[in-house]
């Protein structure tokens, strides 16, 4: 573990960056404050879909209006 003053980790931040992306524990002070850099894992983004993606056709709408309705289990028959 090592800890690094704010002003050398402002003039080293590439080099610093790099040691915790390699997995060592880099503690950063600012007087009496701490904060420690970890790498973290981020998420793909959520896919992004144009305008109408998801219309039906006419056909699909025409099929699915046509469909029975189901009462389902938790509706009074």
């Amino acid at each position: 573990m090592k800890t690094i003053k704010i002003s050398e980790a402002k003039r080293n931040f590439t080099r610093i960056f790099a040691r915790a992306k390699r997995g060592e524990t880099i503690i950063l002070q600012n007087g009496s404050d701490y904060m420690q850099l970890v790498p973290c894992a981020v998420s793909d983004p959520a896919p992004i879909y144009p305008i109408g993606a998801f219309r039906h056709t006419d056909e699909e709408v025409a099929m699915i209006n046509a469909a029975p309705i189901d009462s389902g289990p938790l509706r009074d028959k």
